[in-house]
């Protein structure tokens, strides 16, 4: 179900607005807290300075315990009515069917995919068609009143649309003053919706029709109370007490939650709502939330309905005014892989930048993020996106390790106990990060012991841990690359060390039936040239002497081109469409950490040289290679690391954060 679109007659106002007038509303509107509903994907709901404004006034309510949920939500509340119009907030924001949403007593409000605010048509069919709620009794949708609708495609349709509202909607109904079309009108002011007077008055009409939709019932007196009139709308209920002389929308979306979690639900409507795949859905401790994920996809309620903490900093700004900049997936990507934790990170992005870089790859660690079962805190993460689209660059997560809370072990070095777990997690990440996160690498070298955990490198549970996180990140975000974990090249058929790239790239592919590449957008690998150039023919005899000596020359692992017998498997296992994304390469300087021994024949002027030449290799002859991340830019300038981790002589920056040779020639290389 889309829930951002307008069904039952009721499009946005602009469809059939002359051309001319409809750009003037265009030009008018950019830049400010208007109403994208109504303006199309081009719309832009705040300009920046709203945004912010809004951002420092996420107000918590403590009659519900929650808070405005971000800036554009608040922007959109404060336009739109506020507690007039939506009543408290009842939630946090949260992952509903694919879109960011809150939950009002009376609204529901949707992040759309172009960052616009809307409401969703809660009476729907899929949402909350019912027509008995604590004893009171709804009319029903009526053909026949919608058939009376205006044609979206026929001419003046804006002002038919508003006729059709008048006609249906009256001020006097049997004899009582129900002021159906004075509450509709009213319902927005406009000093609210324009504080700063750029439109005129006559627009307050389609303001309002955006929040209420078309009637789509006649009015209708309630069958056990007859001072009770309801009038139903695609996105409300207004309801006339007689004994009060009140008019006013009911409490709509409060119901729709208490069929989710099953709290305060009355009976009647539980008895109507039992067969909604809504029904009973919230599941706290469960994955995502949820007590029938498959039924909810692209939904989280992990966090949905948890209080918040009134003493707490609001959290951070929605980040809908960037998106991530353009890349054609088709051609090369350059990237490079950094370390922003806790550092500067503009200054370490806009590095990458100035080299004529469009990419940085940073790892992500689960446990980091997540070290409280439900309490993810994303302030660092959330900090180096905004950095990289300031730049702009693309973003490629690399998502590792579990919090312990995660694996009865206690460890983090490994993958969770249960799938879901990590699926919602990046669901939530994919969620957050909609539409400015480009690509995220699922694990990292999980055919090696210290990141899988000795004794448990498994190709199948890997696969299953793909299965359940493909889904869930799609449905938070459907453009984002789904890469597998990158494969390290080692040579080692031991699960209690290693497993060989190759081979388990094989079992992969063999895994119930290649199951793998319906889960996967891209397979990811790792690329090391030792001490060899990367043209280089690999060599197949395994000669110990070789290796004792420090040439490292001795199996096909110790080569650049060892992707390409990767890339042979992805072809025999009927994948080749799929491109190859090599998320770490590079040569490293003489290392002092074991087993790097070979680095000693490598010089600063050999690594540039031949990090340039890989990237011609792959540019001239690997159309099948997506992406390309030097490993790496800066650990060698982080200062509270060892000085002989193996990490460092990998860096193409020194310590002083000045450029090495290979920086330098990669930001001269023609790309």
């Amino acid at each position: 179900m889309c829930l951002s679109r307008n069904t039952g007659g009721s499009p946005p106002f602009w469809v059939g607005m002359p051309i001319a007038t409809r750009r003037s509303f265009n030009r008018l509107l950019a830049g400010t807290a208007a109403v994208p509903a109504l303006l199309g994907p081009r719309a832009v709901f705040a300009g920046a300075a709203a945004a912010e404004a809004a951002q420092a006034a996420l107000t918590y309510f403590p009659e519900t315990g929650f808070r405005l949920g971000n800036a554009a939500f608040a922007d959109y509340f404060q336009k739109r009515g506020g507690l007039r119009t939506f009543g408290y907030p009842v939630s946090r924001p949260f992952l509903f069917l694919g879109f960011e949403v809150q939950f009002f007593q009376r609204q529901i409000m949707q992040t759309r995919a172009d960052g616009s605010v809307g409401t969703l048509n809660i009476l729907d069919a899929e949402l909350m068609p019912y027509t008995r709620i604590n004893g009171s009794v709804f009319p029903a949708a009526s053909a026949q009143v919608l058939a009376g609708a205006p044609d979206p495609g026929a001419p003046a349709y804006a002002e038919r649309v508003l006729e059709f509202v008048r006609a249906n909607a009256p001020d006097e109904w049997s004899g009582a003053p129900v002021r159906f079309m004075q509450t509709f009108l009213n319902t927005v002011r406009y000093e609210e919706a324009f504080p700063t007077g750029e439109l005129g008055p006559g627009i307050m009409p389609s303001i309002n029709l955006e929040l209420w939709g078309v009637p789509t019932s006649a009015p209708a007196a309630d069958p056990s109370n007859a001072g009770f009139v309801y009038l139903r709308f695609q996105r409300g209920i207004m309801h006339f007490d007689a004994s009060t002389g009140v008019t006013q929308g009911l409490l709509l979306a409060d119901y729709l939650k208490a069929i989710i979690t099953g709290q305060h639900l009355p009976p009647d409507l539980e008895e109507q709502a039992r067969t909604s795949r809504f029904y009973r859905q919230y599941a706290p401790g469960r994955a995502q939330g949820l007590a029938r994920p498959a039924a909810l996809p692209g939904t989280d309620l992990s966090q949905a309905f948890l209080p918040d903490d009134p003493d707490a900093a609001p959290p951070p700004a929605a980040s809908t005014r960037r998106q991530a900049p353009p890349a054609d997936l088709t051609r090369l990507q350059y990237g490079m892989d950094v370390h922003l934790w806790w550092q500067e990170q503009n200054r370490e992005v806009n590095l990458v930048k100035d080299a004529g870089f469009g990419w940085i790859g940073q790892q992500i660690r689960w446990s980091v993020v997540e070290p409280v079962k439900g309490r993810p805190d994303f302030k660092e993460v959330d900090r180096m996106v905004d950095a990289a689209l300031q730049a702009p660059v693309n973003i490629l997560f690399s998502v590792v390790t579990s919090p312990t809370w995660a694996r009865a072990d206690g460890r983090t070095d490994g993958p969770p106990d249960d799938p879901a777990d990590f699926a919602a997690f990046l669901g939530q990440l994919a969620a957050r990060y909609r539409g400015q996160v480009r690509a995220y690498e699922i694990w990292n070298e999980q055919n090696f012991a210290r990141e899988w955990g000795a004794g448990r490198i498994n190709v199948g549970q890997y696969v299953e841990l793909l299965k359940a996180v493909y889904p869930a990140i799609k449905a938070a975000d459907p453009d984002a690359v789904v890469i597998t974990g990158a494969l390290t090249p080692n040579g080692f058929v031991d699960p209690n060390v290693a497993l060989d790239d190759v081979l388990y790239l094989e079992q992969m592919y063999q895994y119930q039936g290649g199951v793998v590449r319906q889960v996967s957008d891209a397979i990811g690998a790792h690329a090391g040239g030792y001490n060899s150039p990367p043209e280089a023919t690999p060599v197949v005899a395994n000669t110990a002497a070789a290796r004792a000596a420090g040439q490292y020359r001795d199996h096909p692992s110790f080569y650049f081109r060892r992707i390409e017998q990767l890339r042979e498997v992805m072809v025999r296992s009927g994948d080749a469409p799929k491109r190859m994304w090599l998320t770490e390469f590079g040569w490293s300087l003489p290392n002092p950490a074991p087993g790097y021994e070979y680095a000693a024949q490598n010089t600063p002027q050999v690594q540039a040289d031949y990090l340039v030449r890989a990237y011609t290799l792959a540019r001239t002859q690997y159309p099948w290679v997506g992406g390309m991340f030097v490993w790496n830019l800066n650990f060698s300038t982080l200062p509270d690391i060892p000085r002989d981790d193996e990490k460092l002589p990998f860096s193409i920056l020194n310590p002083d954060f000045t450029p090495r040779p290979a920086y330098d020639a990669l930001k001269a290389m023609p790309k």
